[in-house]
């Protein structure tokens, strides 16, 4: 049973999210303060963490280091939809950003996704195209493909949150590069991955363009 930890000082969203937990069968704990969160990380190791980033007094990003140091995965939930917010979060090593007003539903789905990920030596892409987490490498109908440290890093990161589209600001970020040229680096990257995803045999494209904003991993249809 997957242990999820919230941290939220309103107790409206622990209302929300609670029904929906019960019926994906999760242990789910509430604490309204980083001081109680601590406590209860260090004394219950939860699978995810809900992090409201906005908490009164000592705010989120404080326990969000710590999980972040820990190896925790963890989504923050906060009403800052900027993109300088996003990246603060990604930063501090957060898995998901969530903003406020927030579908439950959709919430759900995004850990849920995190969970699966996070704990398999083996991220399913497609029906012939996984990611081999160990070796450190993608496959293609079982065979090897070659990735540089960044591109898998970049495949890593958009086949761990199907469906969420990343600027390339937040994937230059992410992977600790250049902002001056992320652009012109993420671009990059992408179209080597596609060129060596497609001739071992991947078709169509994993990774997908949306112009005017960045890229997205769907998941298959």
């Amino acid at each position: 049973m997957p242990h999820v930890l919230l941290v939220e000082d309103d107790p409206s969203v622990y209302d929300a999210i609670a029904p929906y937990a019960s019926r994906e069968r999760w242990k789910f704990d509430w604490t309204r303060s980083v001081a109680e969160a601590t406590k209860a990380i260090e004394t219950s190791a939860p699978d995810a963490v809900l992090l409201d980033r906005g908490l009164p007094g000592v705010a989120g990003d404080a326990l969000a280091g710590k999980l972040g140091r820990l190896g925790v995965p963890f989504l923050m939930l906060t009403a800052r939809a900027e993109e300088l917010d996003r990246l603060t979060g990604f930063d501090l090593g957060a898995d998901d950003y969530v903003v406020k007003p927030f579908s439950v539903p959709e919430l759900i789905r995004r850990v849920g996704v995190v969970l699966r990920r996070r704990g398999s030596p083996r991220l399913r892409l497609r029906r012939s195209v996984e990611l081999d987490r160990e070796a450190r490498l993608a496959r293609v109908a079982g065979m090897g493909v070659s990735l540089t440290s960044t591109e898998y890093a970049l495949l890593e990161r958009l086949a761990l949150s199907p469906g969420r589209v990343y600027t390339r600001r937040e994937l230059a970020t992410l992977l600790d590069l250049d902002l001056d040229t992320s652009e012109r680096t993420i671009d990059s990257h992408v179209k080597n991955i596609r060129k060596k995803l497609r001739a071992a045999g991947a078709t169509p494209p994993l990774i997908e363009t949306v112009v005017g904003v960045g890229y997205v991993m769907r998941e298959e249809r």
